[in-house]
């Protein structure tokens, strides 16, 4: 199961409203992936950098939710494949 989630500049996390997730390079994007513990915290390239900021300290708050998931940043243009297959994937 993925959740998927957009940081607002309040460092609000947004659910997504759409079952497949499409990133943005002005969005910093949180997914977060049951099946293999992992929180991946995408920011676009056009993302503005307190967003940037604001996608990390979710990310640390979330670590406290989920202490043994692994967080991993990712920056646009840098995904690795487990990432660009969970982009397909239906999210909750």
């Amino acid at each position: 199961m993925v959740e998927a989630f957009e940081i607002d500049s309040e460092a609000k996390m947004i659910a997504s409203k759409s079952k497949i997730v499409e990133v943005d390079t002005n969005k910093v994007l949180v997914f977060v992936v049951h099946d293999t513990k992992t929180v991946y915290l995408w920011r676009g390239k056009n993302a503005d950098i307190f967003k940037k900021l604001m996608g990390t300290r979710v990310a640390a708050k979330l670590s406290h939710t989920y202490p043994d998931y692994r967080i991993r940043p990712i920056s646009e243009g840098n995904e690795p494949a487990a990432f660009k297959r969970i982009l397909g994937t239906k999210v909750k």
